[in-house]
């Protein structure tokens, strides 16, 4: 297998198929072909069925794509990190983030490191769980800040804690169960969540099974924190946000915290890696510009930065 092949074959599978990767590329179709038959052929086995449509990836496709993803990345991550000691740091940071750490100290942290690290380009995806962690399996983000997988410390990533908080059931202000003290009154809902409880195993369906309750009834999954807010807004559902969300959200999305008894799990945000992968000069770079603004922001004289500062405790 050569590099080439393989960056041939990742281009094949994002476009699904070989005039989209060609495109990409900027080769031509033959040379897009003419390469993919060549890395066939050194694997022994089929990677890619052609269509009508463009390709799909055969079982032995999928697998060879992950490594190959990781392969590239890392090639990359070698260059970059050469360039850096050389005092030319170029290329790309990719970083998932949540959605609260996004909406308070992003904007400062993303100018500090594009004045030390003018010629990085920064790429940015919503911290949620199903949107990071395949795209940290697979090479394709450098880290995530966010919730670690829930109950599950595992050896595949690394964590380095930053912040954790606890949550806070969120509906919307005239939610006709917005002043419920128990969760007990809330079980009969549908409930919108971020993450699988089925999979993940997470605090929401903990604190329902903690309290010797029924799990609801319906739970919706919403990767995404403008479609959660937009159907919160205009629904019944119920959601579970942590407090610092809350605290910069809630009141202007029309939204408020139920004022249940239980105590719900805390959240933590950490710097999430892949395990046995250094990080790059520029994501170091970027952490410790995340670690200077949330410092610095200790001494502001803003009342949402205060109040999100009081609802979190730092671990940095």
């Amino acid at each position: 297998m050569k590099l080439h092949q393989l960056r041939t074959f990742v281009a094949i599978a994002d476009a699904g198929g070989i005039r989209g990767a060609a495109r990409a590329l900027d080769a031509s179709p033959a040379a897009i072909t003419k390469s993919l038959r060549q890395l066939e052929e050194s694997v022994q086995i089929p990677l890619v069925l052609r269509t009508s449509s463009g390709v799909t990836l055969t079982e032995f496709g999928q697998t060879l794509l992950v490594h190959a993803r990781l392969m590239i990345g890392q090639m990359a991550r070698a260059q970059e990190a050469v360039d850096a000691m050389r005092g030319t740091a170029s290329g790309k940071l990719s970083v998932a983030i949540t959605p609260w750490l996004a909406m308070t100290f992003l904007p400062e942290t993303m100018k500090r490191f594009t004045e030390r690290m003018p010629e990085i380009r920064l790429e940015l995806f919503e911290g949620l769980l199903p949107i990071a962690n395949p795209r940290l399996r697979d090479g394709s983000l450098d880290f995530f800040l966010g919730r670690p997988t829930p109950g599950d410390l595992g050896v595949e990533f690394q964590y380095r804690p930053l912040f954790s908080s606890s949550c806070a059931v969120v509906v919307r202000q005239d939610h006709p169960r917005a002043n419920c003290r128990s969760l007990a009154d809330l079980c009969d809902l549908d409930w919108l969540l971020t993450w699988d409880p089925a999979n993940d195993g997470p605090s929401a369906q903990n604190m329902f099974e903690r309290n010797k309750l029924p799990m609801p009834r319906k739970i919706h999954l919403a990767h995404s924190f403008a479609i959660s807010l937009a159907l919160l807004r205009q629904s019944d559902m119920a959601s579970i946000f942590p407090w610092p969300l809350v605290e910069v959200s809630a009141s202007r999305e029309g939204l408020c915290a139920v004022p249940v008894r239980e105590q719900l799990e805390d959240a933590k945000v950490s710097i999430i890696s892949r395990s046995g992968h250094p990080l790059s000069v520029a994501s170091e770079c970027f952490i410790e510009c995340l670690v200077e603004t949330v410092h610095d922001a200790q001494k502001s004289d803003s009342p949402d930065t205060r109040n999100v500062l009081r609802s979190v405790d730092l671990l940095i």
